[in-house]
Parts: structure tokens; sequence; C-alpha cells
């Protein structure tokens, strides 16, 4: 019966997204924020007239991407903001430590990367306290940020979320690489709508994939991220951790609920 409302509901938010058209889409968004945002919003971009973004990396670390990664944003002098999931993070401890030890923030994806939308908000909160607890002690530094598998959300999980402590950070640019395809075109698409202030979605590992069975796909997430920084900073903009970006400027939270795993992702363990 739950799940029958449940399916319900969502069909019925979807069919009003296409009698809405994005105009209408952008400005009913625009009107819940205002109202509910304070009080159920998940972090999404903020608002400054400082030169900075936040690029963050999720589904990490990972053995081969992640070391690339570290090396770009060092010769960069640059830093960011990795969503781990613990699983990967307790296999590879010693690239959790460099990352605390190069500046960088450690956040928190999930135990792993199965969505928390069918949970009870006391199951997200066991799950996640025991995930973040680990993530801490692995880190050896506080988890305070949290970013919902998939971006998939309801207001059981971000109820859940909130009790163990951590805020919710979605993004503003989803810079689409978990597809794969051209670095320069994945970089590019980013890099020319990303104004101060955003946080990008980006990835330095695959979720859902074994490490010891698959090949990673062919898609240079190191070049991706040089290409992508480079670029941001020849249009004056430096890349900084979430939390650094948080405290220059005027949070923009957005009401985020979605039940929505796009099959593609569900393969690939995408965002």
């Amino acid at each position: 019966m739950r799940q029958d409302a449940m399916s319900n509901a969502t069909g019925a938010v979807e069919s009003l997204r296409r009698i809405l058209g994005p105009r209408g889409r952008r400005a009913a968004r625009h009107a819940v924020d205002a109202v509910a945002g304070p009080w159920l919003g998940s972090i999404r971009r903020v608002r400054t007239n400082l030169p900075y973004v936040a690029v963050t990396f999720d589904d990490g670390p990972d053995r081969t991407w992640t070391p690339q990664v570290l090396d770009v944003l060092t010769e960069r002098a640059c830093h960011a903001t990795f969503f781990m999931l613990v699983g990967n993070a307790r296999r590879h401890p010693e690239l959790v430590r460099r990352m605390v030890a190069e500046g960088h923030e450690v956040a928190l994806h999930g135990a792993d990367h199965r969505s928390l939308v069918h949970l009870s908000r006391r199951a997200v909160r066991v799950r996640l306290a025991s995930a973040a607890s680990e993530l801490a002690a692995i880190a050896g530094t506080p988890v305070t940020l949290f970013r919902p598998p998939f971006g998939a959300q309801t207001l059981r999980s971000y109820l859940g979320i909130r009790d163990v402590g951590l805020d919710c950070v979605v993004w503003d640019l989803d810079s689409l690489d978990w597809r794969g395809g051209n670095e320069r075109d994945v970089a590019d698409s980013v890099v020319t709508r990303a104004t101060a202030g955003t946080i990008v979605l980006a990835h330095d590992g695959r979720a859902a994939i074994d490490e010891g069975a698959s090949p990673h796909p062919p898609f240079d997430r190191a070049r991706m991220a040089e290409l992508l920084i480079g670029g941001l900073a020849r249009r004056g903009l430096r890349t900084i951790t979430v939390s650094d970006l948080l405290a220059i400027g005027d949070v923009r939270r957005t009401v985020w609920f979605s039940h929505y795993t796009p099959p593609e992702h569900a393969a690939l363990g995408g965002r």
C-alpha cells in the first residue's frame, strides 16, 4: 500500500513537471526554495562575488585515478572536496590520509553506493552514523558533509542525514563525466557554464565496479580534471573546498527530493 502511494505520488510529480515545462519548473523551484529551503534544503551553490568554485569528486578513492587527480590539484595549487564511499576508503586509507595532508576535504557519499530512498529515517540514521564514524577514523578529521548516492533523496532520508549531524550537499553543475566521452568536451561543458559560487559534480572513481574484476572505462579522469581546473583558471575562477566556499558567501539551498535512479547509473554507479 505504502509503495503504491509512493509510486502514485512520483507519477503525479512527473506529470506536473511535464505540464509546467522548463520555465514553469524554474519558477516553482525558486518559490519552493525561498519558503522551505532554510529548513529542508540541501546545499546547491553559494552566492558570492569572489572568484571561487568548488569542484567535488564522488565515488573514490580509486587506486588508479585518485592519485592522478591529486597530482593535478597539487600542480594547480587547488583544493577539492572528495565525497567518498567508505568501502573504498577502507581499501585505500593511504589515499584518504594523503588528501587530508594536502589540504583537501573528506566528505561522505555512503557506506557504499546503494540508494537510501527506500530506507526508514532510523535506518538512514544508523547506516550513516556508522559510515561517518568509520570515515572520520580513517581520515583523522571530522566528516560533516554528505552527498546522497545518485542524488536520490526523500524527506525520510534527508531527516535521517540531518539526525546524524551531516549537511547534505548536491550540485548546480553536473559534469556528466560518469557517461565517459571526450575529456575536453566534458571539461568545456562545465567551464563555459560555471560562475562564482558554483558547486561542480565530478568523479575520481566509478561506484559498483569491482576493482579486481572490471577494467576502468576509456575515460581519463585525471586529464578531465586537468582540463576542467585549467579552464576555470583561465576564466579567473579558482577551485576550493566546499566548506571554504560556504564560508565566503550566501549559501543557497534547494529542496531536493527525488527517487529517480537512471538505469545507466544503476549499472555504472554514476553520481
